[in-house]
């Protein structure tokens, strides 16, 4: 139903969701007005357990091709992957400016190496409180806090008023690393006029407030101290707070510090040249030096909290690190909730490092761990702040935005302006009043693990059937004159006990009858044949009430002397 949210009518405002709703993940929205689209954030997701042989999941790109000659850049919240990680992918197509705060384009232009476009590509480093543009629209950056430094909102000017687009933020004023929240900022927003707010609804189930992140500080270190061995930090490689919270306890208790996983090595160095994070001179050594250091002296912070199967803490898990190994009496802290879809691969390092000896504390266990987004409370304090005239809930479930929505309409936003979108959504602002206009079916790029790139969903769909139902082969031969002279049937996947032969061998026997019906011209056709045989023991399978495996009919000509 269209509200009555009051602008002024300079041409419609289109802010279209291309991923990050109804999800968690692929995070990229896109504002257009005229002759100006800027997108917010370009992220990945990573693929649950139906999306079989795939490394991650990109957004969809069609929308920006479409309007390829007003892409003006891209603008972003801050550096975690959902957010970034599909920037080298997206500026191969399209060469646009970023625009992002220090730390946030320090690790973006680690990745624009990595693909070879930083030549290529412009980065526009803005500081919190600084105004620039974009095409048509004046912006600006508001200080937030997550579970990294240098998180932003975005606030853009455009002709029908002011959005505020939160990105990932929890109501934090005392962060280890970067500045607090700026709420006075975000305050001074709601007085001058806001005219539509999307905000992170990641924790809106979630009653009450967030702690702070310097609230896990003291069981951290309680954990350090009374390790008799050595000890393993695991938790997100760009989770600047945590990775400082370990460096201040380990520099304290006199244990020294390694930095272990290619990504953890790289985030944690380019915050420190960057001055997001500190360390006194020695505490961080080489890996290699651990040999001279005491065991219950060491400290090492890995990369792998999530489970990924050839990450620094997984090789230690199965005992092939090749500097690191477990005996009783060592501890490791897996500081990081468990991503949805990652339990068993978690769940699996842990039951392989108690078994070499170690104790594992996870959130649950202890304190060591601390949400990066927003609960119910902060959320309704932020829109009691920002005042807008109409919501948009973003980052998150079906379940997320929905309560987040009713969050907003009972801090006081018109119900009738509050938009649960969904990606592909056009929500336009025109004529003083705002609606969702249209809408359209986004994909979603998928990225093969083995390095073929960009496969197709029906790819993935045959590995599910596959995984599922087997494979069935029927192979035929055909004489000059079309009729069939040898066949067989192999499968694999599909049956295998006593009932299999008998099974195949009355397929076999159908599949033949069905060849032997086809007229000359019919047979003479491989294509036909093929179609036949497919058609005809699909036919056949259902009717045995049996699971439909992929069907590779074979046919050839049968040479004759």
């Amino acid at each position: 139903m269209p509200s009555m949210v009051k602008t002024v009518d300079r041409g419609p405002l289109d802010i279209v969701p291309l991923g990050g709703l109804g999800e968690f993940g692929l995070n990229m929205m896109t504002y257009r007005h005229g002759d100006t689209m800027l997108v917010v954030d370009a992220g990945i997701m990573f693929p649950g357990p139906e999306h079989l042989g795939v490394n991650v999941l990109l957004p969809d790109t069609r929308y920006l091709e479409e309007h390829r000659d007003v892409f003006r850049g891209i603008v972003l919240t801050h550096a975690h992957e959902d957010h970034i990680g599909a920037l080298p992918q997206i500026l191969k197509q399209f060469k646009v400016p970023v625009y992002g705060t220090k730390l946030t384009l320090g690790m973006v232009r680690r990745k624009l190496v990595e693909h070879e476009l930083d030549s290529e590509v412009e980065l526009h480093e803005i500081s919190p409180g600084e105004s620039f543009s974009v095409g048509s629209f004046g912006a600006e950056l508001v200080s937030m806090t997550h579970s990294l430094a240098d998180a932003v909102a975005v606030v853009l000017d455009t002709p029908q008023g002011k959005i505020v687009h939160t990105g990932d933020f929890k109501v934090d004023e005392a962060p280890p690393v970067g500045p607090p929240i700026d709420l006075k900022r975000l305050a001074e927003l709601g007085k001058e006029g806001v005219l539509c707010m999307l905000s992170d609804s990641t924790n809106a189930e979630v009653a009450g407030r967030t702690g702070n992140e310097s609230s896990v500080a003291d069981a951290i270190k309680t954990l350090i101290t009374e390790a008799p061995g050595r000890v393993l930090f695991s938790c997100f490689t760009s989770s600047t707070h945590r990775i400082q919270i370990a460096l201040d306890v380990a520099a304290k208790l006199g244990r020294k510090v390694a930095l272990v996983g290619r990504s953890m090595v790289e985030n944690t160095h380019t915050a420190m040249d960057l001055g997001y994070m500190k360390a006194p001179a020695g505490l961080i050594r080489a890996i290699d030096e651990f040999d001279q250091v005491p065991r219950n002296k060491q400290l090492f912070i890995t990369a792998g909290s999530q489970g990924e199967p050839f990450s620094a803490l997984a090789q230690v898990a199965n005992d092939t690190h090749r500097y690191i190994s477990i005996e009783p009496g060592d501890r490791v802290l897996l500081s990081a909730r468990v991503i949805p879809g990652n339990t068993r691969a978690v769940n699996l390092v842990v039951n392989r490092l108690h078994r070499l000896g170690a104790d594992v504390f996870q959130p649950g266990r202890a304190d060591i761990h601390v949400s990066g987004h927003a609960s119910a409370e902060d959320l309704d304090m932020v829109l009691r702040l920002v005042k807008p005239e109409s919501f948009v809930p973003i980052h998150g479930e079906w379940r997320q935005l929905f309560h987040h929505a009713k969050i907003a309409r009972d801090s006081g936003v018109d119900p009738d302006a509050v938009f649960l979108a969904e990606d592909g959504d056009v929500l336009r602002f025109e004529e003083g009043s705002a609606a969702i206009v249209d809408h359209f079916d986004t994909q979603r790029e998928l990225v093969d693990v083995s390095g073929l790139g960009l496969v197709d969903d029906c790819v993935v769909r045959d590995r599910r059937r596959l995984a599922a139902a087997g494979v069935v082969v029927p192979m035929l031969s055909l004489n000059s004159k079309g009729a069939p002279i040898v066949s067989d049937i192999l499968s694999r996947g599909f049956v295998d006990n006593e009932d299999a032969e008998a099974l195949l061998s009355e397929a076999h026997d159908i599949v033949l009858d069905a060849v032997r019906s086809l007229s000359s011209e019919e047979s003479g056709s491989e294509q036909a044949v093929e179609e036949l045989i497919e058609v005809t023991l699909k036919r056949f399978f259902r009717k045995k009430g049996i699971r439909r495996p992929v069907i590779l009919p074979v046919v050839v000509e049968a040479e004759e002397e």
